[in-house]
């Protein structure tokens, strides 16, 4: 049981994290260099806590191909951002991007441990 109660902390910890993002984004949008400095912070602070190879590699892939997969949707005209900075998206964009992935990425393993530890055990054979 000390397992599921270590996974559910852990799980907390990952929505606070995705919850101060949103947020952040939510509310310093229209400031580019306010948000990307909050971003880069939260980035960081993100890091410093999920630093293994995986969750540094979500947040390079994910937000590098994000941001990329973005210039090429506002240059297309899919979609545009209303305070663009550079390739029509702004700058913040892959931090805040490459910082939800790696929290989507210890969301998915941490929903995916807790589900196995609080899984009832199969009767002895």
């Amino acid at each position: 049981m000390n397992q599921a109660k270590q996974l559910r902390k852990a799980l907390m910890l990952e929505l606070g994290a995705f919850v101060v993002l949103v947020a952040s984004v939510s509310l310093l949008w229209r400031d580019n260099l306010l948000l990307c400095a909050v971003a880069l912070a939260e980035c960081l602070l993100a890091i410093r806590l999920w630093h293994g190879r995986f969750d540094l590699s979500l947040l390079f892939v994910i937000g590098g191909l994000g941001s990329l997969a973005e210039a090429v949707f506002v240059r297309m005209g899919v979609w545009r951002y209303a305070n663009p900075s550079l390739l029509g998206i702004p700058f913040w964009f892959p931090f805040a991007f490459g910082t939800t992935g790696m929290i989507g990425g210890r969301l998915a393993q941490t929903l995916a441990a807790l589900w196995e530890a609080t899984r009832p055990s199969s009767p002895a054979a």
